[in-house]
Order: C-alpha cells, then sequence, then structure tokens
C-alpha cells in the first residue's frame, strides 16, 4: 500500500512539474563485505563458527524519470527521481543450504544471487561547473523483490543440474544510498554521468534455504560502488 501511495503521488508530481525534466538510463554496481549468522551447524560441532564471512556484489540496470513538482520545489537545480529495473544480488558466502538432492550429505555453496525488481525514489541536486560540465548529488531508496533465486552447490556428487534456481516472490532488501558525480553535457539533450555510491544503510531478508528464520534480515558491514548514466533532457538546459 505504501509503494502505490508513493507511485500516486509523484505520478500527480509530474503531470504539474515545471523546467528541467529527464529520463535517464543507469547501470549501477555494489561491492560488499558480508557476514552471516551460521544457523546450519550445530555450535557443538567441532568446526562450528557463529558467523561465516564473505563478500557480496550487486549490479543492474535502471530507467529513472527525473521531474520538479512545481508547488513543492522552486530550486531548478533540484529534482525528485522516480524509477524501475532490475538488480542481481549475488553473494560469495561458503556456507551449507538445503540442496534439493536424495543424496545423504550437506552441500555447500559459495556462489548465491538473487534477481531481482527494483522500485528506486529520491531526489538530486544539480550544480553547474561550466557550460558542459556539473556536479551532481543523490539520495535515493531502492527496493528489491526477488522472483528467481539460484544456488550453486560446491559440488553435486555428480547428481542432477549443478545450480538450483528457485523461483519464490521475497520481498528481499532495501538499500538507501548517497551518491555524489559529475555529468559531461553532450549538446543540448544529452548528457553522461559517473557517480561514487556509497549504501548509508543496507539490509536483506534471510533465507529460509539456511535454516535462518525469513523474517528477520542482515547487514554488509561495508559497501562501496559506482554508476555510470546516460541522460535525456526534455527541455532545453540553462545557459551559463
Amino acid at each position: 500500500m505504501k509503494k502505490k501511495i508513493i507511485i500516486t503521488i509523484c505520478l500527480l508530481f509530474s503531470f504539474t512539474s515545471y523546467g528541467q525534466s529527464t529520463l535517464s538510463v543507469s547501470a549501477p554496481a555494489i561491492w560488499s563485505n558480508v557476514k552471516v549468522k551460521n544457523n546450519w551447524t550445530p555450535p557443538t560441532a567441532p568446526n562450528y563458527k557463529e558467523y561465516l564471512r564473505g563478500s557480496a556484489f550487486g549490479y543492474g540496470v535502471s530507467l529513472n524519470y527525473s521531474f520538479q513538482p512545481k508547488f513543492i520545489i522552486k530550486d531548478k537545480d533540484l529534482l525528485i527521481n522516480v524509477g524501475i529495473g532490475y538488480f542481481k544480488q549475488r553473494f560469495d558466502i561458503r556456507r551449507p543450504f538445503d540442496y534439493s538432492s536424495p543424496l545423504e550429505p550437506v552441500f555447500y555453496t559459495d556462489y548465491y544471487s538473487y534477481h531481482c525488481l527494483q522500485g528506486v525514489i529520491g531526489v538530486t541536486y544539480n550544480y553547474p561547473i561550466g557550460v558542459n560540465y556539473s556536479l551532481s548529488g543523490n539520495l535515493s531508496y531502492s527496493w528489491l523483490r526477488s522472483f528467481q533465486q539460484d544456488y550453486t552447490p560446491t559440488s553435486n556428487h555428480g547428481y542432477g543440474h549443478l545450480t538450483q534456481t528457485n523461483h519464490n516472490q521475497i520481498d528481499f532488501g532495501r538499500i538507501l544510498i548517497l551518491s555524489i558525480g559529475i555529468n559531461r553535457n553532450l549538446g543540448d539533450r544529452f548528457s553522461l554521468g559517473l557517480n561514487l555510491l556509497t549504501p548509508v544503510y543496507t539490509r536483506w531478508r534471510n533465507d529460509r534455504i539456511f535454516r535462518d528464520n525469513p523474517s528477520t534480515f542482515y547487514h554488509p558491514s561495508f559497501s562501496i560502488g559506482a554508476s555510470i548514466s546516460a541522460t535525456y533532457h526534455f527541455k532545453k538546459k540553462r545557459q551559463l
């Protein structure tokens, strides 16, 4: 319900916008350092580790519309952004999991991923530094809904297809990202951008395939990323 309300409000804003409006394609990539709780191995086991450590890498592509609702924003360099896209969150953590196999051994994966639909809302401020360049700062909030999950075991002992693919609908994650970037105008209508991404807050839903509680979440200990973008400007840019 909250998502529908936000989308409705943004659509209403877009119809009453003025000044600069843009449509952009963005390709982000984010690396994270991660540790997860080991809920599979009994604490009394000789090889028990309370936490398992590894890394995560997320990447995708999104289509974003930016606009200025005239009855809220008077600054022509401040834009509201809404977008939708695809995002793949991959994890490189060695951990036991519930592999679908008639064989008895405990199976391990060190490569699993979640394919997600991504919704984005945020705000951007552009600061011109010349006729052809501008600096930008952006704060965006994303939610991820996974429609496909892939788990690749380190070995399946020669039985069946190696990667197990599930098609569960999972409200998988949330990401709050602060970014700064530089943009280069290519004529009056197009521009290219390069951005440094700093995830301020990230949460991922725990997965029952690892014997985790799916009503709980975990977080990276550190994340950093970058993105590139190509933008079309519907209205002609101001000339300095």
